[in-house]
């Protein structure tokens, strides 16, 4: 992957990190600290900096990420969904699709809101059991509806990101109906905030062309 990836790309990184299948010679492609990350962590979790986070989320279409907005967050803002770093110093990649998230987010919503959507389907962040959907899943859930919505047409209205998230939830046999219904909307929140951060790109482009020389 080179700088501009897609979130299901990252999301897919996310997964590699969790699970440690496929991320043995994968990590040649990713900077220094990772490889010595990846190969000593050959048992147990991987944890990340917040530097590394940071690096991951600049490596994202469309997303300017800072250590100091990210370090904010986690001691202030969303403290209650984040927790303390849960690697030993590092955090962990549950923590950090967390960050994802909350940064896809706040384009379209402030903290307060932020924390409503969190706290619909994420609980105690010491223990991601007692969440509806796992923030890995839910990220790289988005991820992959936006992606195909977007392979079908250049337009996404409210109703046929409904219908799409319907559809893909349809095949989720581990939800019940109020959890799928709390998932849809939170998904649906997502979708739209990763669309408004691409327009909102597009717009400052043409906004900062405006001073080219012609």
């Amino acid at each position: 992957m080179g700088k501009g990836w897609t979130r299901l790309e990252l999301a897919r990184l996310l997964e590699k990190f969790q699970t440690k299948i496929g991320l043995v010679g994968y990590a040649d492609s990713l900077p220094g600290n990772f490889q010595q990350l990846v190969s000593k962590k050959t048992v147990g979790e991987i944890g990340l900096t917040m530097s590394n986070i940071v690096w991951l989320g600049n490596q994202l279409e469309t997303a300017v990420y800072s250590e100091p907005a990210l370090k904010n967050w986690v001691k202030r803002e969303i403290k209650e969904y984040i927790g303390a770093p849960q690697v030993g110093r590092k955090y962990s990649i549950e923590q950090a699709a967390l960050l994802f998230i909350v940064k896809d987010l706040k384009v379209l919503l402030d903290f307060e809101e932020i924390r409503k959507v969190l706290g619909s389907i994420f609980n105690n962040p010491e223990d991601r059991t007692d969440d509806i959907i796992s923030p890995v899943v839910f990220y790289k859930s988005y991820a992959c509806l936006y992606e195909n919505l977007m392979a079908q047409t250049e337009i996404l209205t409210e109703e046929h990101i409904k219908e799409e998230i319907e559809a893909y939830l349809a095949e989720e046999s581990l939800y019940t109906q109020t959890e799928k219904s709390k998932i849809l909307r939170s998904l649906l929140v997502a979708v739209l905030a990763v669309r408004t951060r691409y327009l909102k790109s597009l717009a400052k482009q043409y906004v900062n062309s405006l001073y080219d020389k012609e």
